[in-house]
Formats: structure tokens, sequence, C-alpha cells
């Protein structure tokens, strides 16, 4: 129920006053559960809550550069020993944009 309460404050707050208060309010919620993973969780929520309110200024979020991020990781293991440069750099430029590019 509590977890629950975080993802509608996430989608449901409309600016950064109304998301700064319901935050609050959120983590004063967990303080009243006694539970390990709780109090680890509320320790971080508490260290980057500017951060995390932040996103209601412009709700913009830095999954595009994570999710690109990732498939040059899962090229990288899958051709750790290519051999031309020119080649590799391609190949992750592919796997990059792929869905950018026209069938």
């Amino acid at each position: 129920e509590w977890k629950e309460a975080f993802s509608q404050w996430y989608d449901c707050s409309t600016n950064v006053c109304i998301a700064r208060l319901g935050f609050t309010r959120w983590l004063e919620q967990g303080e009243k559960i006694d539970h390990d993973a709780v109090r680890n969780t509320l320790k971080t929520m508490r260290n980057w809550q500017d951060e995390i309110v932040n996103y209601h200024r412009c709700r913009w979020t830095n999954a595009t550069i994570e999710g690109r991020h990732n498939r040059i990781k899962a090229y990288q293991r899958r051709h750790y020993f290519t051999r031309n440069r020119e080649c590799y750099k391609a190949g992750i430029l592919i796997e990059c944009n792929r869905l950018r590019l026209p069938c």
C-alpha cells in the first residue's frame, strides 16, 4: 500500500510545490512502518529528495540515455573480440539507432 502511494504521488503531482508536500507525507507514512528494507529505502529517498521532486519541474528523465548505454554494453559483451575498430564503431551506432532506421 505504501509503495502504491509512491506510484500515485509520482504520476499525479501536478507541480513542484504539491510534489514536495506529497513526498514529505509519503516519507512520514514510511517512518511508521517498522521494517529494515523500508528504513533503507527512506534513507535513500531522503538523500535524493531534491532530485526526485525536481522531476515534477519538467518531467524529463534520462531513460533514453540509460537505454542506449545498456545497448552499448550488451553490444560490447557480444563483440568483445572484434578486430576492426571501424566495424565496431559502426555496429554501436547501428545498435543505438536501429529504431530510427527506415525498414
